[in-house]
């Protein structure tokens, strides 16, 4: 695959109807309305704190927030690319699931790499909107609670649909830190030899 066909195949994806289901019955509808709450309560408790000039220059925060909006949403993108086309299907249960199990790409490395993408998507808000406690405080909560519900939530699912051929990809693959990328010895190799 060339360099050029990548940004293609992102946007194929983005407009595939797989993700925008996902996008009109998740993000649209739950996810865009909380985290404009979570800048609510982030603001406030700035206030309380006294911290509510920001920990970035105006206008410079609305640079660094962009280009971390950009990067979060190609890498968002690209990660579900790879599930739907790899996958065939969707990478949400609500808009259809993957019919295949994808350990190939970017999930040969980390098993939600997409959260990657989210995090530096609602990163992007707090920089933009200048909230200390947003940025360091409560991004940091919500990553922990995303991966505590793909752990508790999602991964048992995950097993009753792909069975041991998911559970010998959970024993190798990390579960958010591509540590692959690094250390190649913990990049999915196939099915572990018994």
């Amino acid at each position: 695959m060339s360099a050029a066909a990548l940004p293609v195949r992102i946007i194929r994806a983005f407009l595939s109807p797989a993700i925008l289901g996902m996008v009109t019955k998740i993000y649209i509808p739950m996810l865009f309305p909380i985290t404009f709450l979570i800048w609510l309560v982030a603001a406030t408790i700035d206030g309380w704190l006294g911290l509510a000039g920001g920990f970035l220059p105006s206008p410079a925060n609305y640079g660094v927030a962009v280009a971390f909006f950009v990067t979060g949403a190609v890498w968002w993108l690209w990660t579900y690319e790879q599930l739907t086309r790899m996958g065939e299907g969707s990478p949400s249960p609500t808009a259809g699931r993957t019919q295949k199990l994808v350990v190939r790409g970017i999930y040969a490395y980390c098993r939600n790499p997409s959260i990657w993408g989210k995090l530096f998507g609602v990163w992007a808000v707090g920089i933009a909107m200048n909230s200390t406690t947003f940025v360091f405080g409560l991004v940091p909560l919500l990553v922990m609670g995303s991966l505590i519900e793909k752990v508790v939530r999602q991964e048992p699912q995950l097993v009753e649909v792909f069975g041991p051929d998911y559970e010998d990809y959970r024993k190798q693959v990390p579960l958010f830190f591509p540590w692959g990328i690094i250390m190649p010895s913990r990049r999915y190799r196939g099915p572990a030899a018994d």
